[in-house]
């Protein structure tokens, strides 16, 4: 009778995927399920992006994104806001300086393969609808690190988190 009931209660959430969103593949959030939300985005909130065509193919030929229902193919990237819109970044020395927090910026991937950047510029100030996407749970995350301010398709909440399932945790400022 359990069994039955999870079936349907799981189908019933398929049903309303519109609002709901998995995050099995990821280690950019804690895997879990979560709620679309409206709202202000502030930092610290989840959110999810597509990303821009050149970063999109070159997230696939490496591997890091798989296909999906973004315009270019692929599955939304899921990520911490650490920059709002007005705020002051510079990229130098390694290190992504952001909100007077530095993030270190790789050279290479998990698979030792040089990592291309898609800054455009060394330092500004994120214009509007432009965000810095990080991850706190993934310490070689590709993130805003490498392909620069995103714009937000979505905001997400956890209604559900997969607590048993071992992921790596680190912490960002």
């Amino acid at each position: 009778m359990q069994c039955l009931l999870l079936i349907l209660l799981g189908l019933i959430i398929l049903n309303f995927t519109h609002i709901v969103y998995f995050n099995i593949f990821t280690h950019s959030l804690p895997y879990g399920i979560y709620v679309k939300i409206r709202g202000i985005p502030q930092r610290g909130d989840y959110a999810a992006s597509c990303l821009t065509p050149s970063i999109a193919k070159y997230g696939i030929d490496r591997g890091y994104l798989a296909q999906g229902a973004c315009g270019t193919g692929t599955v939304r990237v899921l990520k911490v806001i650490k920059g709002l819109p007005g705020d002051h970044f510079a990229v130098k020395n390694g290190f992504l300086e952001l909100d007077g927090y530095s993030y270190a910026i790789m050279n290479k991937d998990s698979s030792g393969r040089a990592l291309s950047s898609f800054y455009k510029q060394n330092a500004g100030i994120l214009g509007k609808d432009e965000y810095i996407l990080l991850s706190d749970f993934a310490k070689n995350s590709w993130d805003s690190r490498y392909w620069g301010p995103a714009s937000i398709q979505f905001l997400l909440k956890p209604l559900w988190l997969f607590e048993n399932v071992k992921q790596p945790q680190i912490s960002h400022p």
